[in-house]
């Protein structure tokens, strides 16, 4: 298992004449699933990870993250350290967004989940109600009232 996002996952365009590096996440939908499988693991991971997909279009994730890192004209020129300014802003991003859609799919599945359970428990209501009609038909029927 990987620790998330690797500067190895990225592409950087770096123009050191305008002084800018910009980082690139590419297919973040490969490491979204990744990152819930890596930081929100429990046994039943892969009945999460198929609903998360089933309703992919509802976590509308973007295709890439992208991080800037500008060099300061009173600065030195710093290739390495601008490369991991600029990862670190797309990975925060990209996290940033991981969480929020995640959390959001868990929200819409507690709320589908309390719908499930209000509506058995009105069926199991309704079961025992029949159940009690049904004893009292019977003790008439049988004249044990």
């Amino acid at each position: 298992m990987s620790n998330g996002i690797k500067m190895s996952d990225c592409r950087f365009y770096v123009d050191e004449e305008a002084r800018v590096i910009i980082c690139v996440i590419p297919d973040t939908k490969e490491l979204m699933r990744n990152f819930i499988q890596e930081h929100f693991s429990f046994p039943d991971i892969n009945i999460w990870t198929s609903l998360m997909w089933k309703y992919e279009k509802t976590l509308n994730l973007p295709n890439s993250f992208m991080g800037k890192a500008v060099c300061a004209p009173e600065d030195e020129w710093n290739e390495d350290l601008g490369k991991m300014i600029a990862f670190s802003r797309a990975k925060n991003k990209a996290y940033t967004s991981f969480f929020k859609r995640a959390n959001n799919l868990v929200q819409t599945l507690d709320r589908r989940l309390g719908n499930m359970i209000t509506m058995f428990n009105d069926f199991g209501l309704k079961l025992e109600a029949k159940r009690e009609a049904l004893e009292i038909e019977i003790d008439k029927l049988t004249g044990a009232e």
